[in-house]
């Protein structure tokens, strides 16, 4: 797995940010680099060894009563986006939840989506950004959506722009680069309109699951896959602007509400209401604000409540997704 830590120290050290990497439980021995994304300075320090070392297994003495460790908020991203992408999109938000916490908040994921689904049916997350699909299948560890993105989006599968295929009909027989089974963009809704054309997603195509949305473009791009299957408005993001008009769309899902923000059960209500403030406060008015919008593909933050996506439930509720409990 791999795991992000965010935290600031103390105020006498003045905005030092420090982040700690590390993949399939291997500590990296160096920092990551993204004073360009905060404005910040990146130090090797006693706490990196601190990390290095529980990572490595080393037991470390309990503290003594006087000096307990202090709380942690642990922030889940769902991992759609690569672990560079999540520091950069979600390291902001997370720096502005412990300031207005008062309390260290670790930024973590999963390597896919179903040990991210695991985690959080095992109560490790205490706010976590999920994809409507898998908090729909974590409901009965108790957590409650408080926010989301808005405008909602689309899901679409994608041809390079000199590509032969002009639908569905002509993918029998393709390559297929998708997200995972528990994403409607990256999958389910593409799975839907191939049984309208008796296409077989398993003997008629070659489809492979990659999980990140980034790996999927690429994989157009450079031709090997014949399509991919994404959210569209990716594609309108800075990394890839430049490359959109190198693809087609040839299918289209319906609408998709935005990935909820959503709470652990039993959190303090005044947490609650704090993180949610701290969400919708970002406002398109403030170049600041507006840069992790845009990151997030969204005009803004709104609260949000399980309501909001009982419409969009109906619509998969069906699918083979949700008959694998």
């Amino acid at each position: 797995m791999w795991l992000l830590w965010l935290s600031l120290i103390d105020k006498t050290a003045l905005n030092h940010l420090y982040i700690h990497y590390a993949l399939d439980n291997t500590p990296i021995t160096a920092t990551l680099g993204v004073s360009k994304m905060l404005g910040t300075l990146i130090k090797p320090t006693a706490m990196f060894v601190f990390l290095l070392l529980t990572l490595w297994g080393v037991v470390i003495p309990k503290p003594s009563p006087a000096h307990e460790a202090p709380h942690i908020i642990k922030f889940a991203v769902c991992p759609y986006k690569s672990p560079k992408s999540v520091i950069e999109m979600f390291g902001p938000i997370a720096v502005r939840l412990e300031k207005k916490l008062g309390e260290k908040v670790e930024l973590v994921s999963a390597p896919d989506g179903a040990t991210f689904l695991a985690r959080g049916l095992a109560g490790e997350y205490d706010l976590a950004l999920s994809a409507p699909t898998i908090y729909f299948k974590m409901l009965p560890a108790g957590y409650t959506p408080i926010a989301k993105g808005v405008p909602s989006f689309w899901g679409g599968a994608i041809v390079r722009h000199d590509s032969e295929i002009k639908n569905i009909d002509q993918c029998r027989g393709k390559k297929v680069a998708a997200i995972g089974t528990h994403s409607y963009a990256g999958f389910m809704f593409f799975k839907d309109q191939l049984e309208e054309h008796n296409i077989n997603s398993v003997k008629d195509l070659d489809i492979q699951f990659l999980g990140k949305v980034d790996t999927v473009i690429y994989g157009v791009l450079n031709k090997k896959y014949d399509v991919g299957l994404l959210r569209l408005d990716t594609l309108e993001t800075p990394d890839f602007i430049a490359i959109k008009d190198k693809f087609r769309v040839i299918a289209r899902s319906a609408e998709i509400p935005q990935f909820p923000f959503v709470v652990k059960k039993g959190m303090d209500q005044r947490t609650v209401a704090a993180i949610r403030e701290v969400l919708t406060s970002l406002s398109p008015a403030k170049p600041e604000d507006l840069k992790i919008l845009k990151s997030l593909q969204i005009n803004k933050i709104v609260g949000a409540t399980k309501g909001d996506y009982d419409r969009f439930y109906k619509v998969i509720k069906a699918s083979e997704y949700f008959e694998k409990r």
